[in-house]
């Protein structure tokens, strides 16, 4: 019995941020049925090709593992039977759309929540469905910009630096669930359905949370800080080795002292320059300097175990293939498998990132080819055979 076992989610979302919110539900046990345009499906699929395949794009992959593919023509008077059944038995709906274009489809949360009062309804956009900006346009670079995230990265004296993963969509997705759920907790005291409303903008800033008390305090920006740690001291930062990077979080008095002996360089610690955190603020720069002498004739490889006895956080800079081989990764049952149509061995993918004593997230999958699932959807819907063959004819389904 998985978290979501029972639980129905109408997915109409494509691209990212929507799709990665019902591949999460999916993962913990819900039936996601997704909608796609007939002959082309969501527009992810075409993003990049993988292997040769044919609209099985990786980014696409990542975010649909696990759904039911149904095809069907919004715009047809047609599908309007279908989408009505499909609302009846849903827990959920999840849609992207640009704002305003799901009320002109008549799938906007007023117009379903008559057919069905107890739907919790999930909009993602890029900015909401209020305020200024609502109808711009936004994908997930321009949110980091907007937001002020990209002005945070990079080096200090360099120019902004977007996050090298599309991070605004992947955690809009994921609150976007995590308000799913507590809707659904809601409507277990209620009885009644719930509309939600996530931003890309809004998420980006709930990443930034740790610095906005102080920005309001100090009517100022932060300053980008580069590989430095957040406390931006020289001793919680990152270093060259002879054999790559390596990342400290040297924060406090006896992650220094034990620093400086894993280091050889014991009269570091007593040095009146950085004897304390107060002095190590205060000589940045010749403690850097120090520092970078004392890592770049060592191994970052062997430096990691030895620092971590010593208890001071520390991390050798490696690379996702690195990573996804590192066996704390495979103790940890992180990835998930699916299998991809056309490819013998199946694909690895994220999991939840959360592990349950029992009765835990899927870990195995597959990834729909565009419309796989169209004919079950509607049988289990009431159609009859006759009524199918129509709507696939003309194009409706």
């Amino acid at each position: 019995m998985r978290p979501l076992d029972g639980i129905k989610v109408l997915d109409f979302t494509h691209a990212l941020a929507g799709p990665f919110c019902t591949y999460h539900l999916g993962l913990l046990g819900a039936d996601v049925v997704k909608i796609e345009r007939p002959g082309f499906g969501d527009d992810f699929r075409h993003y990049v090709e993988h292997g040769g395949l044919k609209a099985m794009s990786g980014p696409f992959i990542a975010a649909n593992a696990g759904k039911r593919s149904v095809t069907l023509d919004l715009t047809a008077p047609a599908a309007r039977e279908v989408i009505r059944r499909l609302t009846e038995r849903s827990d959920v709906v999840a849609e992207n759309f640009r704002p305003g274009v799901a009320a002109k489809l008549s799938l906007d949360y007023a117009s379903l929540s008559k057919i069905n009062p107890r739907l919790i309804y999930c909009s993602v956009s890029g900015f909401g469905q209020s305020g200024p900006m609502r109808d711009w346009p936004a994908i997930d670079h321009i949110v980091q910009a907007i937001s002020g995230l990209m002005m945070i990265n990079g080096e200090p004296q360099q120019d902004p630096l977007r996050v090298g993963i599309p991070i605004a969509d992947t955690f809009s997705g994921f609150l976007a669930a995590y308000a799913i759920l507590a809707a659904l907790l809601q409507r277990q005291k209620t009885g009644t359905g719930q509309q939600i409303d996530v931003g890309m903008l809004d998420a980006a800033l709930v990443m930034m949370s740790q610095m906005i008390p102080g920005v309001g305090l100090n009517r100022a920006p932060p300053k980008r800080s580069g590989n430095q740690g957040f406390r931006m001291v020289a001793s919680s930062s990152t270093y060259k080795t002879r054999d790559g990077f390596i990342c400290i979080g040297a924060n406090w008095q006896p992650q220094f002292e034990g620093l400086c002996r894993v280091l050889g360089e014991p009269e570091m610690a007593t040095d009146p320059r950085f004897n304390s955190n107060e002095a190590r603020m205060q000589n940045y720069a010749p403690l850097r300097a120090a520092l970078e002498r004392a890592f770049a004739d060592k191994s970052a490889a062997e430096l990691e175990p030895k620092l971590a006895a010593a208890k001071v956080p520390a991390g050798k800079v490696r690379n996702l293939l690195e990573t996804m081989s590192h066996p704390q990764i495979g103790e940890r049952d992180f990835f998930v498998e699916a299998a991809i149509p056309g490819l013998d061995e199946p694909a690895t993918l994220a999991g939840t990132g959360f592990r349950f004593a029992h009765d835990g997230p899927i870990r195995k999958n597959a990834v729909p080819t565009i419309g796989q699932d169209t004919e079950e959807v509607l049988r289990e819907l009431g159609f009859d055979a006759a009524t199918i063959d129509e709507m696939q004819r003309t194009g409706t389904a």
